[in-house]
């Protein structure tokens, strides 16, 4: 569900920048769903309706799929 690649900066690069440390990352979140599903999402939650416990289990009723969403940061000390 998550990734994340981080590349850290050479030491004498950044010393010349003054910093002490710095890496630049990429991170992405629900990128690919790998499944045979047709609905909009395979990860389906148990609903709890309280008086005699009914779930229901496997629906979806169309609900939305989980988000996708790519990050790009830059982690530094100075």
């Amino acid at each position: 569900k998550n990734i994340q690649l981080t590349y850290t900066l050479p030491k004498n690069l950044i010393s010349k920048l003054g910093m002490s440390n710095c890496s630049v990352y990429l991170q992405g979140q629900n990128l690919f769903t790998f499944t045979d599903y047709t609905g909009l999402d395979p990860e389906i939650n148990l609903r709890n309706y309280g008086a005699g416990n009914d779930r229901h289990i496997g629906v979806d009723e169309s609900a939305y799929p989980a988000y996708k969403a790519t990050l790009i940061g830059i982690n530094a000390s100075f």
